[in-house]
């Protein structure tokens, strides 16, 4: 059974991706979780503390590189393109989640914004597989290609969605095509 907190944690979730996390309010996320607001304030203080702790839990479980074991086993490139590919799928299919990481970003520019730090920490692991899968790169070549390839497919795609529109050969919602366009960048960023 979910504690209070991680019921209020969920509800959080809910309803930034249904609102924004601009328009999320503390009655919003009292009426999807069943509760009053006083009881989201006896646990979390204030709005902010709560959108803090939920972007926490968001970060953790977004760039968790757990959520790819299934593809441990494979070779790097392949398991590559599926992490990719599972990270794009993740920001389209909660856009505004993924706007709400990124806000700050856009409007801040903090290098030790947290989101940075733990998307480092999640390329970093990348980096790490695939510098023992391509002993002949330069470290310097293997980040450089790790970040041309996350910026190509989840964080641009997911922060400008509506950039692709144009292109109806690039569907990322249509899994085939998706996979493709990542497959295709990343033979082209990691060539045999």
């Amino acid at each position: 059974m979910d504690s209070p907190e991680e019921k209020i944690i969920a509800a959080t979730i809910g309803c930034i991706e249904k609102y924004g996390i601009d328009k999320t309010t503390i009655r919003q996320i009292g009426s999807e979780a069943g509760m009053n607001s006083a009881s989201i304030n006896y646990y979390f203080r204030s709005k902010d503390v709560l959108m803090q702790r939920v972007m926490e839990v968001i970060m953790h479980n977004a760039f968790d590189i757990e959520n790819f074991k299934d593809s441990e086993k494979l070779p790097a490139r392949e398991r590559l393109v599926c992490v990719l590919d599972g990270m794009t799928a993740g920001a389209l299919n909660f856009p505004n989640i993924t706007k709400a990481f990124f806000s700050d970003l856009l409007t801040k520019d903090d290098p030790e914004a947290p989101i940075v730090k733990r998307f480092n920490e999640f390329i970093g692991i990348l980096e790490n597989e695939l510098e023992e899968a391509y002993p002949e790169k330069k470290a310097d070549d293997i980040r450089r290609i790790l970040v041309q390839a996350c910026s190509a497919t989840f964080l641009f795609p997911g922060m400008f969605p509506n950039f692709f529109a144009v292109y109806p050969e690039i569907d990322f919602s249509d899994l085939a095509s998706r996979k493709t366009y990542v497959e295709s960048l990343v033979n082209r960023l990691l060539p045999d």
